[in-house]
């Protein structure tokens, strides 16, 4: 109604919405002959779409009340309050520095160990041991299908590395640090430099978009925030990956995720399995690589040479076949993000 609501009673205050207030601000307002009205006059101003009479809704005083004396009151303005975390609240920040520096004392947690949760009205059973070990056993069939042989050594640290866990490098140095002390003192994971096959966890340092979380779905991996990792902390254990996922900024993981568990054999995805054969540009963002990997994870085809593809991505000015389309790489991006080929008209760069 172009009227300005002050949080304090200074010189600028003309009216005073009165109700079960302090007294002090009630004997202010007297002694500054500022206009006392109730929160009906506050109503008829805008019912009416002019400004109503102040005498007419006189605010009422209950100085009396014995009940009211004692009262602690609270302002009526909407508190925006920003949620609490680690960078914002030092209580907060400085509870998790002192666990992280307890964390060297800590014993490595047994796996087998962990809880397990069951859901007597669906009959679900839910145990990160055996998660993992379900998983390792379809991962050492797959090893054997491959006649992939280890020696000795890698043989062993691959069986005591349950599952490897990839932490996305766009995040600080602390956070970088906090997860490598909460692997190593509460055990069951192996730190990589890369997401591959036998990756099951994506740690995101922030929620942004990156080359290595869209591998993460790609490969059915768990995309985790960092919280998961601070709550790990906090228990002294590894707990449920589930309330931390970011399945409301990435859609598709959850789906790829219980896509890659339910599988019998190697996880593969058939995104662009329909889609005419790819070439990705030199020039294209992210670089060809990653963008290479992803169509082929996602059950597409990529080309080597313009000649042989249906559509070209990233900027290219050469000759190409006749009928075959350049497309943005987000198009790329965006369709595994929500898991369905979106339109080209969107991302033609023709």
């Amino acid at each position: 109604m172009g009227a300005q609501v002050s949080k304090g009673f200074n010189k600028q205050v003309t009216h005073v919405v009165f109700s079960n207030g302090h007294q002090a601000t009630w004997r202010k307002a007297k002694k500054r002959d500022v206009q006392l009205v109730s929160v009906l006059w506050v109503g008829r101003c805008y019912d009416d779409g002019v400004r109503a009479d102040e005498s007419l809704f006189p605010a009422l005083n209950d100085e009396k009340n014995p009940v009211m004396k004692n009262r602690q009151h609270r302002c009526m303005l909407p508190k925006h309050s920003p949620e609490r975390t680690i960078e914002n609240d030092w209580r907060l920040k400085k509870k998790f520095e002192k666990m992280v520096k307890e964390l060297p004392s800590l014993e490595p947690q047994v796996v087998d160990t962990s809880p397990i949760i069951i859901d007597q009205e669906n009959g679900i059973i839910y145990s990160p041991a055996l998660k993992r070990s379900d998983y390792m056993a379809r991962f050492k069939t797959y090893l054997s299908a491959n006649h992939h042989v280890c020696g000795g050594w890698q043989k062993q640290e691959m069986f005591n590395c349950l599952f490897t866990m990839f932490f996305t490098p766009s995040a600080s140095f602390r956070k970088q640090q906090t997860v490598l002390q909460v692997v190593k003192a509460l055990g069951g994971f192996s730190i990589i430099d890369r997401v591959c096959e036998s990756t099951t966890h994506v740690v995101s340092g922030e929620h942004r978009r990156t080359l290595n979380i869209l591998l993460g779905i790609a490969r059915g991996c768990w995309i985790l925030s960092f919280e998961w990792i601070l709550w790990c902390l906090e228990q002294r254990q590894w707990i449920p990956e589930e309330p931390y996922e970011l399945s409301d900024q990435f859609p598709a993981a959850q789906i790829c995720r219980l896509q890659r568990h339910l599988s019998a054999g190697e996880h593969q995805q058939d995104l662009f399995q329909d889609q005419p054969p790819m070439f990705v540009s030199k020039l294209s963002q992210p670089p060809t690589q990653g963008l290479v990997e992803l169509i082929e994870l996602c059950g597409g085809t990529a080309c080597k040479t313009v000649r042989q593809a249906g559509i070209c991505i990233g900027k290219y000015s050469g000759r190409r076949p006749e009928g075959s389309r350049i497309l943005s790489e987000q198009w790329v991006l965006d369709s595994i993000t929500n898991l369905k080929i979106l339109p080209y008209d969107n991302y033609d760069l023709e």
